[in-house]
Formats: C-alpha cells, sequence, structure tokens
C-alpha cells in the first residue's frame, strides 16, 4: 500500500511539473529570441554600438553561468527550496529587462537592463536541473524536458516571426519587445514558484565553501572528460553563433539584409528545428548512450555552420542555420540533463553548477574571440576553425569510450538507475 502511495505521489509530482514547465516554457521562448536574435539585432541597427557593447551584451548569459557555481553554496546557507530560489531570481531578471524598456532610447541601460536580466535567468539554470532530476523520472526525464522543449521552440518561432514583422514595418517598434520581453522574465518567475516545492538536501560531502563544487571534478574522471569535451566543442560552436546575426546584419560585412530577412533565417529557421527534432532527439537522449549522442551532435552543429558561412546566398544561410537548430534541438537536450546521468540524487546542482561555469567561461571567451577573428581571418577561415574544434571534441569523448569500459557501461540506456 505505501509503495502505491510513493508512486502516485511521483506521478502527481510529475504531472504538476510538467505542466508548470509547459506554462513557463511560453515566456521562456520569447526569452530566446532576445540572446539569438533582436538583442543583436536592435544594438546593429537602433544603436550602432561597437563591438565592446555587442561583446557585453553576448557575455551577459555566460557571466551568469559563471556565477551559477556559488548559487547552489549560498543555497545550502540559506536553507531555502529550490523552486521558490529560481522563481525569485527569474522575477529579477524580468525587473532588469523592466529597467531597458522604461529606457528604450538609453542604449547604456538598454545593455545593462537586458544584459542583467540574461545573467539572472542563466545563473538558476542549475537549480532547474536538480528539480528535473528529482520529479522527472530517469526513463523518461529526456521525454518529458525534450515536450517543454518544443512548446519553448514553438513559442519562440512565433515571437520571432512576429518580432520581425514589427521591426521591419518600423524600428522603432523595437519598445514592444522589450516590454515582452521583461513580462516573460515575471511570467516566468511565477510558473516556476508553482513548481512542486522540494527542499534542499545536502549532497554527500556537501560543503558550503563558494569553491565546494569542484570537487567533483576531481573525484570523477567521466564528469571530468565530458567537460574536457563540452569545453573544446563550445568555444568553437559559441563563437561561430556570436556572429550569426552579425554577419547578416552589418553592412560592414557586404551582406546587409533586411531586419525581417535577418530575423527569420537567424530567429525562426533554427527554431522551427528547434520544434520539429527536439521531442526525437529526448527519445535518442533517453535511449542511446551518451557519447554517440554528443558525437553525432557535434557533427551536425560543425555542418550548420560551414554551410552558413561558406555559402554565400540564401539558401546556403537557411539550410545552415536549419542545421544548426536541429543540432541546438539535441543539444538543449543533452547540455540540460546528461549530469543526470553521472551524479548522484542530491549532488545534481553542484555537477550541473560546475557544467554552467565552464559554459560561462567560454561563453565569455568567445564574442571576444569572434569579433577578434574575423579582423584577422575571413569568414570563411573562421568558420573552418570552428569546425575542426567542434569535431575535433567528438574524437575526444570517443577515446574515452573505447578505452574504459566502466564509462561505457555507466553511461549506457538501461544503466540510468536512480542513484541515492
Amino acid at each position: 500500500m505505501r509503495i502505491g502511495r510513493v508512486n502516485e505521489a511521483d506521478a502527481i509530482t510529475t504531472s504538476r511539473t510538467l505542466r508548470n514547465e509547459l506554462w513557463r516554457s511560453i515566456p521562456s521562448g520569447v526569452i530566446d529570441t532576445l540572446t539569438a536574435t533582436f538583442g543583436m539585432l536592435i544594438a546593429v541597427r537602433v544603436f550602432h554600438m561597437g563591438d565592446v557593447g555587442k561583446s557585453v551584451f553576448l557575455s551577459a548569459t555566460s557571466g551568469g553561468m559563471v556565477a551559477s557555481l556559488f548559487v547552489v553554496p549560498l543555497l545550502l546557507r540559506a536553507r531555502s527550496t529550490i523552486a521558490h530560489t529560481a522563481a525569485k531570481v527569474q522575477i529579477l531578471g524580468g525587473a532588469c529587462m523592466a529597467v531597458s524598456a522604461a529606457f528604450p532610447q538609453n542604449a547604456f541601460l538598454y545593455i545593462g537592463g537586458l544584459s542583467l536580466g540574461l545573467f539572472c535567468f542563466t545563473m538558476q539554470i542549475p537549480l532547474l536541473t536538480q528539480i528535473y532530476r528529482i520529479n522527472y523520472p530517469a526513463a523518461r526525464r529526456g521525454k518529458l524536458y525534450a515536450v517543454t522543449g518544443v512548446t519553448r521552440a514553438a513559442a519562440a518561432m512565433c515571437f520571432g516571426f512576429v518580432g520581425g514583422k514589427l521591426l521591419g514595418w518600423h524600428l522603432g517598434n523595437y519598445t514592444w519587445l522589450l516590454w515582452a520581453f521583461a513580462a516573460s522574465g515575471f511570467i516566468s518567475g511565477f510558473w516556476t514558484y508553482g513548481l512542486p516545492v522540494t527542499q534542499w538536501e545536502a549532497p554527500e560531502n556537501s560543503s558550503t565553501s563558494l569553491w565546494s563544487s569542484m570537487r567533483w571534478v576531481r573525484e570523477d574522471e567521466d564528469f571530468r572528460t565530458l567537460l574536457i569535451s563540452w569545453m573544446i566543442m563550445g568555444i568553437g560552436n559559441l563563437a561561430a553563433a556570436c556572429l550569426f546575426v552579425e554577419y547578416l546584419a552589418n553592412p560592414s560585412h557586404g551582406i546587409n539584409l533586411s531586419e525581417f530577412d535577418v530575423a527569420w533565417i537567424t530567429g525562426v529557421v533554427p527554431v522551427l528545428a528547434r520544434v520539429i527534432f527536439s521531442y526525437p532527439w529526448g527519445l535518442v537522449y533517453d535511449h542511446f548512450h551518451l557519447f554517440t549522442v554528443r558525437a553525432v551532435l557535434n557533427v551536425f552543429f560543425a555542418a550548420g555552420i560551414l554551410c552558413f558561412y561558406l555559402g554565400h546566398n540564401l539558401f546556403w544561410w537557411t539550410l545552415g542555420m536549419g542545421l544548426w537548430g536541429m543540432a541546438n534541438a539535441g543539444g538543449n537536450v543533452t547540455w540540460a540533463l546528461w549530469v543526470t546521468k553521472l551524479a548522484s540524487k542530491h549532488a545534481v546542482a553542484e555537477y550541473m553548477s560546475v557544467h554552467t561555469f565552464l559554459t560561462g567561461v567560454r561563453g565569455l571567451i568567445a564574442p571576444s574571440l569572434a569579433f577578434g577573428m574575423i579582423k584577422f581571418m575571413s569568414f570563411d577561415m573562421f568558420a573552418i576553425i570552428c569546425g575542426l574544434s567542434i569535431l575535433s571534441a567528438s574524437g575526444f569523448i570517443g577515446v574515452r569510450a573505447r578505452t574504459s569500459s566502466e564509462s561505457a557501461e555507466r553511461l549506457r540506456p538501461g544503466a540510468r538507475q536512480e542513484r541515492l
């Protein structure tokens, strides 16, 4: 009888988490268009910002990821609930974005408000991953996450289309977009606050030191190997992604497409691919070895980047963004959930904080690196270097998969038992 009650309670928790996450995915999709398209497009076309201002904006999410390393120890000290803490940080992000919307003519407040808002949204990612680990069953975690990913991508695609139309009619309509981003921050916080309350439980060997999470890099060789691979791949991918809008929108590069065309190619096409492929990638994540999934995704990322930059017409730009978006659909699932296959139940947030911290480090490097590289080389050479970097990451984890039977067994489908 007790087992039945536990299973029923778990099912209710899973259902409630999925419901709230589905609703939260709509405002999250709107905010995705800020980072993918509209933030840079407005910076280039409205404020005519230089490389420094654009690099600050592009680095905002990465700065939040770096700060995420310290969120878990602070939460341990506060003894708070995960969902409520994440919600408060999201609402703070919405408030920062509202500052940009309230003073739309001020370039400093535009960059500062949106950057701080994105900083807040990425800072709380490890907390959400911990919630997924506890509230979603292991056998269906990828599929459930992918369902919300489809909704999020659909919302981003629709808003990208509408936003592109608004800017195409009149560039001054960007103010409405800023208010939409701010409102999305508040709405996202509302639905996060309503997630099943998970009281924080200290992981094994827990410490309240701000750097305590880094001990897992030393103690878990598989974790360390995948972090290195992700760093190699991520620098190449993020550097290329930083310049998608810049390449098509900045007249100095010789293309100078209209606002709607830029929004369509960089904001709608890849997100449409995410809508189509998020759910299949969720199933792949649940049924195939993590190393295999990661290696295949790297190939698609590299192919998309090479098509986009080496092809010099509308067809290749669109195809490149489609391939990149397809890879991004699977990349989002694996990026958000892969630590749940390695970490014990209450250590997931710590593992994820290290992962997001290192993602943030490379994200801080990537914009300056990308803008610096195109000053000394063509976009063709830039794309080739990025593509080779991504492909080399597959080779790195391939060596680990062949030489370690323990790793192969640990990360294979069917071995994903709930670790206590």
